[in-house]
């Protein structure tokens, strides 16, 4: 027991230190949690794949041995972004920075009869780029271009085994989100020259010229400010707000989710998994921002602030999947699952508010829903090793129209291996690795080209006892 409660207070002390940024893949979620799962194409709905069920079905948590289980991971997500700016602009090509993020997670679980529970920490997923100072998304100012957006989850998960054959779970999630962004805009359209800051009632300094790519509505005292700063030169506005640290975002907020499954043993060598996964309940996300002005590339003054990132929630997922061992050395796993960003990615809307003045800001983003297949299969070599091999297929959530360089989620298929390897009864050492070929994407409204790839590895290290 002294064990148990050491155990919780590490994993508790995790939930407050680790990084949550990541920069992912099926959409925003991550293509696997757990590199059991990231062996398997992210296959994880019907077998036991350790306390990473947390994110991927808490009713197979059921399916562990009695006694308690310890999960220590960390994964790197190793994204390849470039962005190429339109002909009418030279046609130049800015590579991200961002190319890699570390993600620690752990999680303890205990089952006892029928009845497991537990304790747990996870990256949930997000997007996000680096262009340096002299990009051409800098728009001339000299100021680099960048946003982070990452979501995180402390889960506390119960399952119990209803009988030999059902098991059901859930969990309750504390879940915390943040953003960083540095977004150089000019004010009028690069593509045609047509100059839209005059029109304020619906000014929106973006590509492609006033509600095209999105909208903004600001109040008069700001207009008037803005309005004055451009009859004197200004031709720039950098939207603003980043706290440049690997662990936490600017702005930032709280909420609660959850997670219902179940699996069933329709006979020795079959089970077959269900689980559903809530939309967030998150509150708005706020921070400190500057509205930094720019006339021919030098600063023109810069406005102080606050930002606020308006109902921004992760979206309710459905996913169902199936387990077949045909012996003890083989099992082959297929999962189907539905990610319903049609509901949370409408629209992108954050709010700049000073001295009680306020720019209302939306980013158009009409993302479909996406439907992924996970399908992977692993192989007992020995007593002591196992391999994996498995696909992740889905399609790019973003419509061409919407698609920015800074929220590049535009990558499909995800191409993936592992092992696991036991030191002994009571411990062993998981890793997978995964491959998603370059895909790209062009803007239909404002010719930018995206490209994006990932080399991907998640390692744990689980201790039962």
């Amino acid at each position: 027991m002294k064990n148990s409660k050491r155990l919780l207070a590490l994993a508790v002390s995790a939930a407050i230190a680790a990084p949550m940024a990541a920069h992912a893949t099926n959409g925003m979620n991550l293509e696997a949690y757990g590199p059991i799962a990231g062996g398997m194409g992210g296959a994880s709905m019907a077998y036991d794949n350790g306390t990473a069920a947390m994110m991927n079905n808490p009713a197979t948590l059921g399916l562990m041995v009695e006694g308690n289980r310890v999960d220590a991971a960390v994964g790197l997500l190793g994204p390849d972004v470039s962005s190429k700016a339109p002909a009418m602009m030279g046609g130049a090509e800015a590579a991200s920075g961002g190319d890699s993020y570390v993600m620690p997670a752990i999680g303890w679980a205990h089952r006892k009869d029928r009845l497991t529970y537990g304790v747990g920490v996870f990256s949930q997923g997000g997007m996000g780029t680096e262009y340096d100072t002299g990009s051409w998304l800098g728009a001339g100012t000299g100021q680099d271009a960048r946003s982070e957006l990452g979501v995180g989850r402390f889960m506390v998960p119960l399952a119990f085994n209803v009988n030999e054959k059902l098991t059901v779970g859930g969990s309750i999630d504390y879940v915390w989100g943040g953003l960083d962004m540095k977004m150089p805009m000019p004010i009028f359209n690069p593509l045609s020259g047509t100059a839209t800051a005059g029109t304020f009632a619906d000014f929106f300094p973006s590509f492609g010229g006033s509600q095209v790519l999105g909208e903004a509505t600001m109040t008069a005292g700001l207009q008037t400010q803005l309005g004055t700063a451009i009859s004197g030169g200004v031709d720039t506005v950098a939207i603003n707000f980043s706290d440049s640290s690997d662990f936490t975002q600017e702005a930032s907020g709280t909420g609660f989710g959850g997670k219902i499954g179940m699996t069933y043993k329709i006979n020795p060598q079959v089970t077959m998994g269900a689980a559903y996964h809530t939309k967030t309940s998150m509150s708005d996300w706020e921070g400190d921002a500057s509205m930094d002005m720019y006339a021919g590339g030098t600063s023109a003054g810069s406005v102080p602030g606050k930002i606020t990132i308006k109902d921004f929630q992760w979206p309710a997922t459905i996913a169902a999947g199936v387990a077949f061992t045909p012996d003890e050395k083989w099992m082959v796993a297929a999962d189907v699952k539905i990610l319903q960003w049609a509901d949370t990615m409408k629209n992108f809307n954050m709010v700049f508010s000073t001295g009680g003045e306020s720019a209302d800001i939306t980013f158009y983003q009409d993302w479909d829903d996406q439907t992924v297949i996970s399908l992977g299969g692993s192989y007992m070599v020995s007593d002591v090793f196992t391999v994996r091999a498995g696909a992740n297929l889905s399609s790019n959530p973003i419509p061409d129209q919407y698609v920015h360089p800074l929220f590049p989620a535009i990558v499909e298929n995800h191409y993936m291996a592992g092992f696991g390897y036991a030191f002994n009864k009571a411990s062993d050492l998981n890793f997978s690795l995964t491959y998603a070929p370059e895909v790209s994407a062009t803007n239909s409204n404002t010719n930018v080209e995206i490209t994006h790839s990932q080399m991907n590895w998640q390692a744990m290290y689980s201790h039962r006892f």
